[in-house]
């Protein structure tokens, strides 16, 4: 282990206590749920055990956002958490805790053979081989019975672009961790249809600006919704939970310590439309 692992592993360890703190006290979690102070710190550490015991390749500072947006919902407010690319299950079995406590459903998405072949076009494609991230159907069940709570998910196996569309319920939070793009295009264009009001989606591919402009688009968001698009809190850096990051990615080689996978997110009433020309009167 090169001594920069070392020290980002200690930096992991050692600001456990304060991230978990900062992010479960920081948000105004529903009465209904019942989530004091202790409940909340204990949820928070029992996540960052979990991404130990599973292998995982996100933060569980990310999978302590997308629980406290959960948490802050009122529970008439209906909807489902879906997964898209769960590799070995380990941000699954931290959403299936918030699903639990919320009375929710978890809906996993993948096709439990690893990722796909590239599309032509996919400017990510180059980086993976057909079969990357694989995580079979009962190494990903046994996880979510040992570290999670199995009675609230339902796994749909298969590509994304054959099991998206027969959706029909509505979703309040997704988490794509799906890599390439042609894969973010099919999982937000029959998503985003079933997103409740103010629903979320959560991306991993957060230091991507490429990536990442899909949801500052006006030609996508025009094209696929008739909308203006969204934005993306977090684009190029990751949301801000004390990673250590300043870019860009293709220099990462010049900056060892820098970690930037904390994800990044949107919200279905949110807007990223720049409307100001002023030379156009």
């Amino acid at each position: 282990m090169s001594i920069y692992r070392f020290l980002m592993r200690v930096h992991y360890v050692l600001t456990m206590p304060v991230s978990v703190f900062f992010i479960v006290t920081s948000l105004r979690i529903h009465p209904a749920y019942r989530m004091g102070l202790l409940k909340r710190l204990w949820l928070g550490v029992r996540m960052f055990v979990n991404t130990i015991r599973v292998r995982t390749g996100t933060s569980y500072k990310s999978h302590l956002v997308m629980a406290m947006k959960i948490l802050e919902t009122p529970p008439e407010v209906k909807g489902d958490v879906v997964e898209c690319g769960t590799w070995k299950g380990g941000s699954a079995v931290n959403l299936s805790l918030v699903c639990r406590i919320t009375g929710r459903q978890l809906h996993i998405y993948d096709s439990f053979e690893g990722l796909p072949a590239g599309e032509p076009g996919d400017r990510e494609a180059h980086v993976y081989q057909p079969g990357d991230y694989c995580g079979t159907l009962e190494e990903v069940k046994r996880n979510i019975a040992r570290c999670g709570a199995p009675e609230c998910c339902v796994y749909v196996k298969g590509w994304f672009k054959d099991t998206l569309p027969q959706m029909s319920s509505p979703v309040l939070l997704a988490f794509l961790d799906v890599d390439l793009e042609a894969s973010l295009h099919v999982c937000v264009r029959y998503l985003w249809p079933h997103l409740v009001e103010k629903g979320y989606i959560f991306i991993d591919e957060c230091v991507g600006v490429d990536y990442c402009a899909l949801f500052f688009s006006e030609t996508y968001w025009q094209r696929y919704f008739n909308r203006t698009p969204p934005g993306l809190i977090g684009a190029g850096t990751g949301l801000a939970l004390g990673e250590y990051y300043f870019g860009p990615w293709a220099d990462r080689g010049a900056y060892p310590l820098q970690h930037a996978n904390a994800g990044c997110y949107t919200r279905k009433d949110l807007s990223g439309h720049w409307t100001y020309y002023p030379e156009e009167g």
